[in-house]
């Protein structure tokens, strides 16, 4: 039963005709009227007299009224306090996230066109931060987390995949286990320093040596674009490149183990209604990545 049609059959009542509840709800009298046949045709029941004076309840009209009038009034209540609250929530996010995580803007876009009246403030680091000192209302980091000073929420998983360009395939072949990655020029994603990343799959891992090691994603994607190296990177962005014909995924068959994305906030700062919508509209788009 169409809700909009409820709507409508509870305007005609309470306006009294046809085109005042036209003028009432701003649908048209052709569109009320064959909304209501339909609605007559689903219940299997006449709902109006038709007269040449207007439209009347009928006797099963009239009682199906009181069964539903109160109902759609408390709707549109409920309708009406959302779209204020909607309205009235204002103010500033500060979020704090990790480099490379780029499906976590979708979720900050998201979230800015459900309250467009919150002005959001986004950090990208791999540092160790202090969200009182930061001023950081909601970190998001990956991996497992010791702490016990804040709350960590998953709100995602992820997984990072081997991509190379064709280019490079055609070049020097494809690898088909983690080992030969030995023998080809690889590049990851990592911190300052590291030159190998430990690579972990189902049944096993192994430390891989890199040429390029950096924790900015887009030089990572850079380098697999123009067949500088085998390249790990998250599966989000390799998909991208494989959709565009940039790359092809390699050693499918050893699928990485997947890592939590968590949300931190800290467990006694009081929280404002800003940070609280914010966290409870993460937790409702989970697994997002």
């Amino acid at each position: 039963m169409n809700l909009n049609t409820l709507r409508l059959f509870v305007a005609i009542i309470q306006q009294g005709s046809l085109s005042k509840a036209s003028e009432h709800t701003g649908v048209p009298i052709a569109t009320i009227s064959r909304q209501i046949a339909n609605l007559e045709k689903e219940l299997n029941i006449q709902l109006f007299d038709r007269q040449k004076s207007g439209v009347k309840p009928t006797t099963q009209g009239q009682l199906f009224y009181e069964q539903v009038h109160l109902n759609i009034d408390n709707l549109l209540h409920i309708e009406r306090t959302l779209h204020d609250h909607k309205h009235a929530l204002s103010g500033v996010l500060r979020v704090s996230m990790p480099i490379g995580i780029d499906s976590i803007w979708n979720v900050l876009m998201a979230f800015g066109q459900r309250y467009p009246n919150v002005a959001i403030h986004c950090q990208a680091t791999e540092r160790t931060i202090d969200l009182v000192a930061d001023g950081i209302d909601v970190a998001f980091r990956m991996g497992e987390l010791k702490t016990d000073s804040v709350i960590a929420t998953p709100v995602a998983y992820a997984r990072a995949v081997w991509v190379a360009s064709p280019e490079l395939i055609a070049r020097l072949g494809t690898p088909t286990t983690p080992d030969d990655l030995l023998h080809y020029p690889c590049a990851s994603f990592g911190k300052s320093g590291e030159q190998s990343i430990a690579f972990e799959w189902q049944d096993g891992k192994c430390q891989v040596p890199c040429v390029f090691v950096s924790n900015d994603n887009s030089a990572i994607v850079h380098w697999a674009k123009m067949g500088q190296a085998v390249c790990l990177m998250m599966d989000n962005t390799a998909q991208s490149l494989i959709e565009q014909g940039q790359a092809v995924q390699v050693l499918a068959d050893y699928p990485s183990i997947r890592f939590p994305i968590n949300a931190l906030y800290l467990a006694h700062r009081h929280r404002s209604a800003v940070v609280k919508s914010f966290i409870e509209f993460v937790k409702e788009v989970g697994g997002w990545v």
